[in-house]
């Protein structure tokens, strides 16, 4: 674990970095005015923390013995979750938001989390609505447009 954490810390620590050093290349601003640059800088000072903390903690370990799968591990729950994440990623400027959304919770309903297909479907479509409601009409913030949006 000790080595699995230190590897992390430091990816994770050169990241902060490249964040904070890409963000000075923009205007930072202050905190009542703050620039295009503030996030950024904000969010690789927070992940250069969480990375030394991470870091300080692995010192602190032992050097036991770590297995990559935890016996128990639910690996087909991971695989699948990985699978369908990359096919979200694919679908959902082909598709649009909803779409690919109802489709995303549909597949990881059912076939991670084990639900019926009447649960699954019904979990789908609420999640989905509900979150293209929240961020197009209250956030007003767009999504990628697809079938079921130009309906709309």
């Amino acid at each position: 674990m000790r080595k699995y954490d230190i590897v992390s810390g430091l990816f994770l620590l050169a990241v902060a970095l490249l964040i904070c050093g890409g963000s000075s290349q923009l205007h930072v601003g202050t905190l009542t005015s703050p620039g295009s640059g503030f996030f950024p800088l904000v969010t690789g000072l927070c992940l250069g923390i969480f990375s030394i903390l991470i870091l300080v903690e692995a010192r602190k370990l032992g050097k036991e013995h770590v297995k990559f799968w935890v016996p128990g591990a639910n690996k087909k729950g991971i695989y699948l979750t990985f699978l369908f994440i990359l096919f979200y990623a694919f679908l959902l400027e082909r598709l649009g938001f909803i779409g690919t959304t109802v489709l995303f919770f549909l597949l990881m309903s059912r076939f991670v989390s084990g639900h019926r297909w009447s649960t699954a479907i019904f979990f789908g479509l609420v999640t989905s609505l509900s979150t293209y409601f929240v961020f197009t009409f209250l956030l007003r913030a767009p999504l990628p447009q697809g079938i079921l949006e130009r309906m709309f």
